[in-house]
Order: C-alpha cells, then sequence, then structure tokens
C-alpha cells in the first residue's frame, strides 16, 4: 500500500524533498552563516584543484550555463524546431525559470563570495543562477529526449551528457569562485522542484504515440465528451497560444520583442524593481494581443459579410493593443536610455 502510494506521488515527493533542501539552506542564509558545506568546499575546491589548465575549461563550461548560450540555443529551437510547441515550451521554461531567479535573489539578497573570484560578477549569489537556469533548461531536453526520442542508447547518452554538464556548470561556479557551495544546491533543489511542475503541466501539451515521433494534441478535442479539469485548462491555453503564434504575425514579433527585452535586460543589469514592471508589461501586451484575436475571430464568425459595426469592432480592439503596444515601448525608454547612455 505505501510502496503504491510512494510510486504514484513519487514526483510530488521530490519536490518536497528539494523545497524542504532549499528552505534549510535559506534559514542559515539568513542567519548569515557561512554554511560547513560551503567551507569545506572552498578548501576542496578553490584551494586544491586550481589550475590554470582547469580554470580555461571551467570558465568555457560556465559560459555553457551563461544567458548569451542559452538564449541562442532557444533561439535556434525556434528558427530549427519543425514542432512549434516543442519551440514555446523551451522558450516559456527559460523566460519562466529566469525570472523566477532573479525573484528569488532580490528577495533574499544574499552577497557572493568575496576574495577568491577568478571572473567578475554582479548581483546576489542565492540561488545560484547558471545552476539553476541550467538545470530548468538542460533537464527540460532531457525530459523531452526521453518522450520524443525512440532510440534507448541516444536517451542514455544524451541524458548522461547533459546531466554531467549541469553538474559540471555548478561546480565551475563554486571553482571560479562566484558562488559559494550552498549556492549551487540550492539552485538545482529549487529547479527541479520546478522542472517537475512544469513538465506535469507541460505534458498535457504533449501526445505520446508509441514513444515516437508524433507528439501534438490535436486541434479537435472533444470538449463536451471530457470533464474539463485543471491540467486540461492549461492545455487549452496552450493550444490557443501555438494556434495564434501561427496565424498572427504580430505575435510573434511580440515575443520576439520580449526576447531582445530580455536579452537587453540581462546586459544592461536593470533592477528588480524595472524587471517586474518588464514582466508585467510582456504580459499585458501578449495578453492583449490575444484577447485582439479572440474578438477578430468571434466577430468573422458572427458577422461573415462585411459589415460598418462588424470592422469598428475589429477596429477598436486593436486600437487597445496598439495604445498599450505605445505605452510598454515608452517604459522600456524610460528604462533603458539611462542605462546605454
Amino acid at each position: 500500500m505505501l510502496k503504491d502510494a510512494i510510486k504514484k506521488n513519487y514526483k510530488w515527493i521530490i519536490v518536497f524533498l528539494c523545497v524542504v533542501i532549499f528552505l534549510l539552506l535559506l534559514e542559515d542564509i539568513f542567519e548569515n552563516e557561512i554554511l560547513d558545506l560551503d567551507v569545506a568546499a572552498y578548501r576542496m575546491i578553490v584551494l586544491n584543484l586550481r589550475t590554470d589548465s582547469l580554470t580555461g575549461i571551467m570558465k568555457v563550461i560556465t559560459s555553457l550555463g551563461g544567458a548569451y548560450v542559452l538564449i541562442a540555443l532557444t533561439l535556434g529551437a525556434l528558427l530549427v524546431l519543425k514542432n512549434r510547441k516543442i519551440s514555446i515550451m523551451i522558450t516559456l521554461n527559460l523566460v519562466i525559470s529566469t525570472v523566477l531567479n532573479f525573484l528569488l535573489k532580490y528577495v533574499i539578497e544574499r552577497p557572493r563570495p568575496e576574495g577568491y573570484g577568478l571572473i567578475i560578477e554582479s548581483g546576489y549569489s542565492f540561488p545560484s543562477g547558471h545552476s539553476m537556469i541550467s538545470m530548468a533548461f538542460y533537464g527540460l531536453i532531457i525530459y523531452l529526449i526521453w518522450k520524443l526520442v525512440k532510440k534507448e542508447n541516444i536517451k542514455y547518452i544524451c541524458s548522461v551528457f547533459l546531466g554531467l554538464l549541469i553538474v559540471l556548470i555548478g561546480f565551475s561556479r563554486i571553482y571560479l569562485g562566484v558562488h559559494y557551495a550552498s549556492d549551487v544546491i540550492g539552485g538545482f533543489a529549487i529547479a527541479i522542484a520546478y522542472l517537475i511542475v512544469f513538465t506535469s503541466i507541460a505534458k498535457t501539451y504533449l501526445k505520446e504515440i508509441d514513444g515516437e515521433k508524433h507528439i501534438m494534441k490535436k486541434n479537435t478535442i472533444k470538449l463536451l465528451k471530457k470533464k474539463k479539469k485543471l491540467t486540461n485548462s492549461f492545455k487549452y491555453a496552450f493550444e490557443g497560444i501555438a494556434s495564434s503564434l501561427k496565424t498572427e504575425q504580430n505575435l510573434k514579433i511580440h515575443f520576439a520583442i520580449m526576447i531582445v527585452v530580455i536579452i537587453a535586460g540581462i546586459i544592461c543589469r536593470i533592477s528588480v524593481f524595472e524587471w517586474i514592471i518588464c514582466v508585467i508589461l510582456f504580459g499585458l501586451v501578449i495578453a492583449f494581443e490575444l484577447i485582439n484575436t479572440a474578438i477578430e475571430t468571434t466577430v468573422d464568425l458572427a458577422m461573415p459579410d462585411k459589415h460598418p459595426k462588424a470592422k469598428l469592432a475589429k477596429d477598436i480592439s486593436a486600437g487597445a493593443v496598439l495604445i498599450l503596444a505605445i505605452t510598454a515601448i515608452i517604459v522600456g525608454l524610460i528604462i533603458f536610455i539611462p542605462k546605454i547612455f
């Protein structure tokens, strides 16, 4: 009985344990303590393992968990992958994990280690951004490989390689002296918990057919024959976004601008308050564009023939999106122009 319950709910047990680990670390950090774990890792890694050749390798490895590489990989997925649902999942995962990391850092405000850093980093230390976002990003890739790839040997080889890469990225942050060991462990723990929640929601977004290539849910879902569960609500929402991205050029432009602003924000190191403003504006502009698409579709269904009032309804909804977009541009200029000049 207990064994069956554990087997059935093992994912949520892992989430619970990861959150507990994160909170235990956080408790000591709020007490301004340097953990014994951090001291031991410093002595073992920083004092005993550093060499010139290994330092060069660690700098390359740490860059694989950096913003430029992960954004480049995400843009590559958007351009290369034919399945738009997978591309959207990868993009959303990177955006959500990045925003979550920034919020946690600025709430906790743990200073970085001082005196032995081999590279220059700014911002707060806990949880490690490279460790947390790499775990979320490459962890999702591992999840997708297991869902989509048929050959078992490729699954294992890719999983071992990416898993080792995640661990090495975390190790490199300690080696280079820009994070404590507890920062890395905390980043890994909260990322695993987040990733389980994210994939549990997103798995309804995919369709498995004997573990082979076809993973997309059909758009024609029989709504009247199914009970609308919470997971189905997320699934329908993702399908609506995916459909809009395929048909609406303006929505693609909004997403592209959002990615550009995120890159600019990381480069310019905008404050947490400025990030919050940007995230709110991202959500509002994209949501208004989706609402505008819904209104236009509804009007076309209700009024297939041209009618002045139908045109007026479409123009008003488009005007609302335009006003919000112009407002977002003005706010963006207010945030970024002082930082650029």
